[in-house]
């Protein structure tokens, strides 16, 4: 399996999810895309995951953050709570490589009416990605459901960093379990590095780094956060907070 190519030299990342506006926007703090991508570059940012429309016209203000292309479209809704949609494919493993991006990504929701095309499409894709030397970080997230009544239960989110590996994910993006400590089952079981979300702004940003700090210490490889980082006053400040947790154990 080829490692997954975001990854910094110890095996783990510090991720900005900046595609929200794709879906749901307009989003406060993500006016100004070409500052806000050369502010978390420049403070220490891995990689960035946009639309192919920001990775083709602000590429230059990625710096040497990897750009990760998300494959996928939902209906757009407006405001922070996202209605349960389908997300259906896009663009193609053809155009993140014109762009030349090495890792592109898609969204699978378990419980959902639609999961099984969406397992489906991430089956085929992981495999593509195989052949085209391209990482695929596979998004799988519980919804709360007749099957996940819980959508951050401990053993929800093992089962969802499972499934994402046996489909070929070379890494996977999902929800920061509650507790964070529970999170330990899921990294032992997955195989591949786990990337937490950061899910919906948190009112207390330390809490939130602590919180980070657990699951780090526990083997989570990184965080890929969206509005925790642009929905504060200095996203930059939050990057820097965290690269010194994710990279350097602070």
């Amino acid at each position: 399996m080829i490692p997954a190519q975001f990854l910094a030299a110890d095996g783990k990342a510090v991720i900005v999810a900046i595609d929200h506006t794709l879906y749901s926007g307009p989003c406060p703090g993500l006016e100004d895309r070409g500052a806000l991508l050369a502010s978390v570059a420049a403070a220490g940012a891995d990689a960035i995951i946009a639309s192919y429309g920001t990775i083709r016209d602000f590429r230059p203000a990625f710096g040497r953050a990897h750009p990760i292309l998300k494959l996928d479209l939902t209906s757009v809704t407006l405001g922070s709570s996202y209605a349960l949609t389908e997300y259906l494919p896009a663009y193609t493993l053809e155009d993140a490589q014109r762009l030349g991006v090495r890792t592109v990504l898609t969204y699978i929701q378990l419980g959902a009416p639609f999961e099984l095309e969406a397992l489906r499409v991430a089956a085929r894709l992981a495999a593509d990605c195989d052949r085209a030397g391209l990482t695929y970080l596979c998004e799988i997230m519980p919804v709360e459901s007749e099957r996940y009544p819980d959508a951050f239960a401990p053993e929800a989110i093992a089962a969802a960093c499972r499934t994402g590996q046996e489909l070929g994910g070379h890494a996977i993006k999902t929800t920061m379990p509650l507790p964070p400590e529970s999170v330990a089952e899921a990294v032992k079981t997955c195989g591949v590095p786990v990337i937490l979300a950061g899910g919906a702004l948190a009112p207390d940003r330390e809490a939130l780094l602590g919180q980070v700090k657990t699951c780090v210490d526990l083997g989570v490889a990184g965080v890929a956060f969206g509005r925790n980082v642009w929905g504060k006053p200095d996203p930059a400040d939050t990057v820097r907070r965290l690269v010194s947790i994710v990279h350097a154990g602070a």
